[in-house]
């Protein structure tokens, strides 16, 4: 508990909320960062999703604790990058991802061997973060003092190792802040981000979108510094409320703009296959035969159809077993390819992705 009003006093400090102490721990003209990132399930190295959310204190410099959450949420900027070469991956197993829905903006596809690069120029400039993956688009540094936060900072500090990009070594970072630890005193106490959101008065959508959770991330840790500052010690009481089973998470099937950045290209002037297929849905077959015609040399048969066209109209011979497996079977096959094609053209949402042998649980929102 002490620690956790320590982190929020010096939190209010740095947000202009309250006068200055002169603590070292007080990181003055401030821009904080928040990063989230959305790994495969199966495969926690693949990082399918990485989001950005920027706020700049000297954007807030005329704001105070009477103005509105709004107000402060309007002084935000927010990105939400997807690797092209994992596309095709969905989480779905142990959580419910929704990669296409992104609330606040465009989903950007960059080529993966760009996401450390992206990532390099949203820290050294995140006053420009609109610009960090726009590589023909010279980035100074700004010379800022960073302070990163995370929700859970270590698993996300852990996931961008996997696209090259080091904090320690690729960004020049002042403090690392953890909302979880800003929440609940303590490391120990894995706090939710739903649960957080939700003891702060806002119903999330669309989580385990990285983007989406970047964004709550960033909103949530400023709503604890006003609450705070509006009634001491409120934050760890509201949040002790929020015990137990919550109800279902809500979700909006909104997709995204798309953009391509860095070196990607937007393929054939459409949008990737997975976005495409949500927006078309399948291709349609419609089984009609066409009219038959005979030339040349061949005659028709006893004046009927061909055996072929006379078997499409009329099916197998009733009682005929071995024909009755073989359609169920192709029935079966046809279903694995449509089946999921089908379901997403109905529902509005992306297709499903193949299961890949692995595992590892997907860490907490």
């Amino acid at each position: 508990m002490a620690q956790n009003q320590a982190q929020l006093k010096q939190l209010q400090q740095m947000l202009g909320l309250v006068p200055g102490t002169g603590s070292k721990q007080v990181i003055k003209d401030a821009v904080f960062v928040c990063i989230d990132c959305e790994a495969f399930e199966h495969v926690q190295q693949m990082i399918t999703e990485i989001g950005v959310a920027v706020l700049d204190t000297r954007d807030v410099a005329d704001l105070d604790g009477d103005d509105n959450e709004e107000a402060w949420f309007a002084k935000m900027k927010y990105a939400h990058y997807r690797p092209v070469e994992y596309a095709h991956l969905r989480n779905k197993s142990f959580i419910k991802g929704c990669p296409e829905y992104f609330n606040f903006g465009s989903t950007t596809w960059v080529n993966l061997v760009d996401v450390k690069h992206v990532l390099k120029r949203a820290f050294r400039d995140p006053s420009q973060l609109q610009q960090a993956g726009d590589f023909s688009a010279p980035l100074a540094d700004a010379n800022r003092n960073v302070v990163y936060v995370a929700h859970g900072a270590k698993g996300d500090t852990a996931y961008m190792t996997q696209v090259g990009f080091t904090l320690a070594v690729d960004a020049a970072v002042s403090r690392t802040i953890d909302t979880q630890v800003l929440a609940a005193g303590s490391k120990r106490q894995a706090v939710g981000l739903r649960r957080l959101l939700l003891s702060l008065g806002q119903e999330p959508a669309n989580l385990h979108n990285a983007g989406n959770d970047a964004a709550y991330t960033l909103q949530a840790f400023v709503l604890m510094a006003l609450k705070d500052l509006a009634v001491p010690g409120s934050v760890p009481a509201d949040l002790a409320k929020f015990r137990g089973k919550l109800p279902p998470s809500k979700q909006i099937p909104t997709v995204a703009p798309q953009l391509w950045a860095g070196t990607a290209t937007r393929p054939d002037d459409s949008e990737p296959s997975s976005a495409q297929a949500v927006r078309d849905g399948p291709s349609k077959q419609i089984p009609t035969v066409a009219p038959q015609l005979w030339a040349g040399t061949a005659t028709r048969p006893d004046d009927s159809e061909p055996s072929s066209v006379q078997a499409v109209r009329d099916g197998p011979p009733a009682g005929d077993k071995a024909e009755r497996r073989r359609r169920k079977r192709v029935a079966r096959a046809a279903h694995k390819v449509i089946g999921p094609a089908e379901d997403a053209y109905a529902s509005q949402q992306p297709l499903p992705s193949v299961d890949r042998p692995g595992g590892g649980a997907a860490p907490q929102k």
